[in-house]
């Protein structure tokens, strides 16, 4: 990994503005419209003006919610509702979170990560990309001269000598507590000391890092770097357009988790799950998990997904719930080499193996008349975390006539395809919790 350095990090004065929780947001990318009043009418501080600004009334051009986003940031410097500390720091970052296992902690820390070319060096991408977030996240950090946002590393440590680093600095109260929306608690500290961030650099220096989350912003902060370098534009200390914020988090930890990431349907003209089953028989082993009354609903749902865990273990598999239905469906792929075959991608076996690529182009396209276009465009498909609530959705919405749930992808498989260079389908992935936007932020220091 290259080099990691401390930086004087903007965040809120609670001073000025009391809790830091109703000023801060989820990603930007996890925003819809409905989540996005709704932090509107949370604090007049929040966040969300900088990071997705609302359409400014009149603006044919749509860049006037990036230029006054940075001009709410200054505003809000001005009047010390941000402060800029005073000394470079790494900041540790503990999130504590609830799954069903119990409560968990991930443990990372925060700052400054020199860019690399994406997909060159030792930053490893593992998402595919797409060129509208890219240009949206261009202009607000053009228009802001500012990280806003976190991208999110994981590198691997199985003897975890940073992370027994972080949990001497986090023996002391935390410099900035958040609990969000999600109950989730939000802990920073922050360290000044020269020889714990010394130790910190030397040891993250020599491995690898995979971004789990924010590909958009890392590609877009190397293409913002390259067009600075092109005008001649300088800046002084680790707050450079050479690097970017980051939280970086050992995947070896015990507090990482995935979810998968499961695909809701809408916008499928005479879907027929008779006809999808006849189908999909040639080349799936089909469980069915039957019910008649919401009770029985309950049951099968659950079996369905413990199934789906442990069939996973051992091959390619995704279960299938769509309206009207007698029972949900637990497809079991027969050959995977054969299955492999028929994905249409100039791409390792292991990569054309995965679960969501055979769902992607054996069922989706080849059965159901999803395109790779629709998904790439995230059309005619929603992507959510919740198995419960995607169930829900298509029994009790007319809107969505079919649903597939996936397994999460296990870390030693991500290693496995990025160690090749290749990437996962974008939504592949699920890192949970979420970084909180809001905690810290970087205003870069030009001269």
């Amino acid at each position: 990994m290259p080099e990691v350095f401390p930086f004087r990090a903007v965040r809120f004065n609670t001073t000025n503005v009391g809790e830091v929780a109703p000023l801060t947001t989820q990603p930007y990318d996890r925003i819809d419209a409905d989540l996005q009043q709704r932090y509107y009418d949370q604090h007049p501080h929040n966040i969300i003006r900088i990071i997705k600004r609302k359409e400014e009334e009149g603006d044919s051009t749509g860049m006037m919610k990036y230029e006054k986003g940075a001009e709410t940031l200054q505003e809000w410097l001005k009047e010390g509702t941000l402060l800029q500390e005073m000394k470079p720091c790494i900041y540790v970052y503990y999130q504590t979170y609830q799954t069903p296992q119990g409560e968990k902690t991930r443990k990372g820390f925060s700052a400054m990560v020199r860019l690399q070319e994406p997909g060159k060096g030792r930053i490893l991408p593992h998402e595919q990309t797409h060129s509208g977030p890219k240009i949206d996240r261009f202009r607000l950090l053009n228009a802001t001269k500012s990280h806003t946002e976190q991208v999110f590393f994981i590198y691997s440590d199985p003897k975890k000598k940073i992370n027994a680093i972080l949990d001497e600095a986090a023996k002391r109260e935390p410099d900035i507590v958040a609990i969000d929306e999600m109950g989730e608690t939000h802990r920073v500290w922050k360290i000044m000391d020269p020889a714990t961030i010394a130790a910190i650099q030397k040891d993250i220096r020599t491995r690898d890092a995979i971004i789990a989350d924010g590909h958009h912003r890392y590609e877009t902060s190397w293409n913002y770097c390259q067009e600075m370098k092109k005008q001649g534009r300088k800046c002084e200390g680790p707050e450079t357009y050479e690097n970017i914020l980051a939280t970086v988090v050992n995947m070896d930890d015990e507090g990482m988790s995935i979810f998968g990431s499961h695909r809701l349907c809408y916008g499928v003209p005479n879907f027929d799950i008779s006809r999808l089953l006849s189908q999909a028989k040639e080349h799936f082993d089909i469980r069915e998990y039957p019910f008649s009354n919401d009770e029985e609903e309950t049951f099968a749902q659950q079996e369905l997904v413990e199934d789906l865990r442990i069939e996973g273990h051992q091959k390619p598999c995704f279960g299938v719930v769509a309206k009207g239905a007698p029972a949900h469906y637990l497809f079991m792929v027969r050959d995977t080499k054969e299955l492999a075959a028929r994905v249409r991608a100039k791409k390792s076996e292991a990569w054309r193996s995965l679960d969501v690529n055979i769902l992607h182009s054996v069922v989706l396209e080849e059965m159901v008349g999803i395109t790779p276009q629709h998904l790439a465009d995230e059309d005619k498909v929603e992507f959510l975390r919740d198995a419960g609530e995607v169930v829900e959705s298509v029994l009790k919405n007319e809107k969505y006539p079919v649903a597939f749930l996936v397994n999460p992808i296990r870390l030693e498989t991500i290693r496995q395809i990025v160690s090749k260079g290749e990437r996962f389908p974008q939504k592949s992935t699920d890192f949970y919790p979420k970084l909180l936007t809001g905690l810290l932020l970087c205003k870069l220091n030009y001269v």
